[in-house]
């Protein structure tokens, strides 16, 4: 069994390496068969050799292959129905086969001595079929004039030695055997035409065959040269081609309008998810779309319905998904992958813009603080002085408050200084306990109309200047809304115990708008007053001190801001949630 395989392999590499001679016998058995007497037993048996020659030139499967019993068996039972039920228009369609076959070869090959060889077998199958299957075959004509007659038996067998001649190389590797199936379609269209157009011709003729022939091939020849001055002009518009080649990347819509749509959208929306949502709000319209989805650092979102035939594209940090009715075909797929790497430049462009703005901004505050250190060290200096004069003893009313205050004043100064000495440095400080540092926020706010509320199981230490931080942020924020809403209050509640430390600024305005509440704690929210960084910070102090800000509820009447430790299970509910 093994040596029957080696010896079938053997076989089938040495007709792949001679496939010049499978195609000078597979022509000359054809010409056998074409010049035989119609429909006799003597034409079936060279069709029949004919066929089998062809089996083994193909260029849709490799000779070495084996092919499977069923497909085997469908080729024979084709092959016998056709030779036994043998017509002249069966004939002729199959040179017109074999002609759309040998174009897509002709076009294909690169090299000019191959490409010679295929075009003397395309001339030949073209002659042949003119010249006697057509006359013969389909139009019953027993007799040919005598010119012709002598050109079919004496000079295309000749023109067929010329194969034998022509260089084509010892073997044909796997490059030259590709098949151009839009080039073979277009051959065998044309020659439908050719052999149709010279039948209709002889109305005209007077059943002159031959005559047909020669003005359909004048008038053919005369279309396509004015086909190819359309194509190409010298001078003027750009011809058919640019007509042509937009109607392929703009896939029957007009192009330049949606991608005018889209950058006129790039220009008036900063916003980056706003893009994209408006984005794929035009994409999803277009008539082969049945939804478009994406996701991206911004978040996710789509149009329209899933199902039909989805396809991925990734551009950057952008993945897009797009799914259409149809199965995209090779050009549709460039459009739809050209269509997602606009919007992903153009997000990416967005992306990078806000990154840009957002470090400008933080240069500009941070350059303002650098120039306000020199003044917070001299202010810093003054409190020193008045905190060394201070008494010691205990006193109530005004004098003992400003005794408690100045020295905690005099610590967070100096804490501020350092900061904006090294910003890119974090200062570690002592730990507080949660009573303590409760009771000195009891002190400063006891009169400030905020509502104090307390659970503290266990004393656990907390970083005071965070919580100090995101109190007096949350406050400012909540009284520059009391300015707009006077009747609102205000309450701060700390719930401390050994799993949970969780601490909240809650008021009964209005609630905060998405916009703002999609960028809170990720960049600085610019507003009427002020830098629109408090939170901001206090958030990047909170992570580096294992805590996260959350704006854990946004209604109206209830607003409401919690500092959390992060590995603490209320933190945990919050990022399920």
């Amino acid at each position: 069994m093994a040596s029957a395989t080696t010896t079938a392999q053997r076989l089938a590499a040495r007709i792949a390496s001679q496939r010049r001679w499978v195609v000078l016998a597979m022509l000359l058995s054809l010409h056998v068969a074409l010049v035989a007497a119609p429909g006799s037993e003597f034409q079936r048996v060279w069709l029949l050799v004919h066929f089998g020659l062809f089996l083994l030139w193909q260029p849709f499967i490799a000779a070495e292959r084996e092919l499977e019993i069923f497909s085997g068996v469908l080729l024979l039972a084709i092959t016998g129905v056709t030779l036994y039920f043998l017509a002249g228009w069966m004939i002729v369609a199959w040179l017109l086969i074999l002609l759309g076959i040998l174009g897509g070869r002709v076009f294909v090959v690169q090299a000019t001595q191959r490409n010679r060889f295929y075009l003397v077998a395309f001339a030949y199958v073209l002659a042949i079929l003119l010249m006697r299957a057509v006359p013969a075959l389909v139009l019953g004509e027993q007799s040919l004039p005598e010119p012709f007659s002598q050109i079919v038996s004496v000079l295309l067998p000749l023109a067929l030695l010329l194969l034998a001649v022509l260089p084509v190389g010892s073997q044909e590797n796997e490059t030259g055997q590709v098949f151009d199936f839009f080039y073979a379609v277009l051959v065998f269209q044309l020659g439908v035409v050719l052999v149709l157009g010279s039948i209709a011709f002889m109305r005209y003729t007077d059943d002159h065959y031959f005559a047909s022939v020669a003005l359909t091939v004048l008038a053919f020849g005369f279309a396509l040269f004015v086909l190819a001055v359309l194509w190409n002009p010298l001078r003027g518009f750009g011809g058919l081609r640019t007509y042509f080649s937009r109607y392929l990347l703009s896939v029957g819509m007009p192009f330049e309008l949606w991608m005018r749509r889209i950058a006129e959208l790039a220009e008036t929306e900063p916003d980056s998810k706003r893009f994209l949502d408006e984005a794929f709000r035009e994409i999803a319209s277009l008539p082969w779309i049945k939804g478009a989805y994406w996701r991206s650092p911004d978040g996710e979102g789509g149009y329209g319905e899933t199902g039909g035939f989805a396809t991925r594209f990734t551009y950057h940090q952008l993945e897009v998904m797009f799914h259409t009715e149809i199965s995209l075909s090779p050009a549709l797929s460039l459009h739809m992958r050209l269509l997602a790497q606009v919007v992903g430049e153009f997000y990416e462009g967005k992306r990078r813009e806000n990154v840009l703005r957002h470090n400008a901004y933080l240069q500009a505050v941070h350059e303002t603080g650098a120039r306000l250190t020199h003044d917070v060290k001299n202010l810093l200096q003054s409190l020193y002085a008045l905190t060394s004069m201070a008494p010691r003893e205990p006193e109530d009313g005004y004098g003992g408050l400003l005794q408690r205050q100045l020295p905690q004043l005099t610590k967070r100064l100096h804490a501020t200084l350092e900061k904006l000495r090294a910003p890119e440095v974090a200062i570690r400080e002592l730990p507080v306990t949660s009573r303590a540092w409760w009771a000195d926020l009891e002190r400063r706010l006891g009169d400030t109309g905020a509502v104090l509320k307390a659970e503290i199981e266990m004393d656990v230490d907390v970083p005071a200047a965070l919580f100090d931080s995101f109190v007096e942020n949350a406050i400012d924020n909540a009284r520059a809304k009391m300015l707009r809403e006077p009747e609102i209050e205000l309450s701060v509640v700390f719930a401390c115990n050994l799993q949970r430390v969780e601490l909240s600024v809650c008021d009964t305005g209005t609630p905060v708008d998405a916009a703002v509440a999609r960028k809170l704690f990720r960049e600085p929210i610019e507003r009427g007053g002020g830098l629109g960084i408090g939170l901001f910070q206090a958030a990047r102090q909170a992570s580096l001190a294992a805590y996260r800000i959350e704006l854990t509820h946004n209604r109206a009447g209830y607003v409401c801001f919690t500092l959390t430790r992060a590995d603490s299970p209320a933190a945990d509910s919050l990022r399920k949630g």
